[in-house]
């Protein structure tokens, strides 16, 4: 009988030593960069019409900001740590590219204030270049301006020639 009430004492006291929900405690949680990018690259891959450009000669030498293909973060230390992201990228033919370019920071900075529970400064977008999936989208395209081109000079008037 007292071995059962040893055995229950026991248990309180594990009980009471398990702190309550959203008790704080102190230590620290830092999430490495490379988290983020990683984060952030399944962001921008998850866009359609998007792809990841490189960095150029000068990224590739690890100076500056952490990064990797595509993405540079830089976070800043504090009570609430905040994170700055640059983005390369290039944009597919035929599409808006500020709209696409609002759209991947819109998206990285709710994903990784949403994963991380870092504040977001800023997420700077930096189109590289453009790409197509079929070369023939730029043929066609060149050849409806051209076409729309030889409309406008037929619809000309002999003043306007002069």
């Amino acid at each position: 009988m007292d071995e059962v009430r040893d055995n229950e004492k026991k248990a309180v006291e594990v009980e009471n030593t398990v702190p309550p929900k959203g008790a704080q405690f102190e230590g620290s949680v830092s999430i490495s960069e490379e988290v983020i990018v990683e984060l952030a690259k399944k962001t921008i891959l998850g866009i359609p019409s998007i792809q990841l450009a490189n960095m150029g000669f000068v990224s590739k030498l690890g100076i500056g900001r952490k990064g990797g293909e595509g993405i540079r973060v830089s976070i800043e230390d504090g009570k609430i740590p905040s994170t700055t992201v640059d983005v390369y990228i290039r944009v597919k033919y035929g599409y808006r590219i500020h709209d696409l370019a609002e759209d991947v920071q819109e998206k990285v900075k709710a994903n990784l204030e949403r994963y991380t529970g870092y504040t977001v400064k800023a997420v700077n977008v930096n189109v590289q270049g453009i790409y197509v999936d079929d070369p023939k989208d730029i043929s066609e395209a060149g050849e409806e301006t051209a076409a729309e081109e030889n409309v406008c000079a037929s619809k000309a008037t002999p003043a306007e020639e002069e």
